[in-house]
């Protein structure tokens, strides 16, 4: 409510403003006895090329702030987003581990196939050699 109020207040003045411009402008353009009062108005007081270099001046200030807000909030987000998505799965692969838990208790051990067994044997042998070159060439 009080919003509006002040919108209405602010606007008013604004025209009132305006207003008092205008007539200050007539009487000087009347204390001058010109015959053509426009003449006065489009050249003394509408410097087209004062306008357009403020307008343009204006235009970059207003820009440059939005693209400093816009990438500001979007760091800002991304960040936050980042850290919630990290909390979320930690939270989640902390109940899979209790559930897998559980379920690993009730179940009883099933047999594993040889096929599978020959296949990590042959990939546990492939990570020790791995492990052994890089020990030898100082990787690690």
């Amino acid at each position: 409510m009080y919003f509006f109020f002040i919108l209405f207040f602010i606007s008013l003045t604004a025209i009132i403003l305006m207003i008092s411009r205008k007539l200050l402008l007539i009487n000087n353009i009347e204390g001058h006895n010109i015959d053509h009062p426009n003449e006065l108005l489009v050249s003394g007081i509408l410097d087209f090329d004062k306008i357009k270099h403020s307008t343009i001046k204006n235009a970059k200030k207003t820009i440059h702030a939005l693209i400093w807000v816009t990438l500001r909030t979007y760091i800002v987000s991304v960040n936050f987003i980042n850290k919630k998505r990290k909390e979320i799965v930690i939270k989640i692969k902390n109940k899979f581990r209790k559930h897998h838990h559980e379920i690993e208790e009730v179940e009883e051990k099933k047999e594993v196939s040889k096929y599978i067994k020959i296949i990590s044997e042959y990939r546990q042998k492939i990570r020790t050699i791995k492990n052994k070159i890089r020990e030898e060439e100082g990787i690690e």
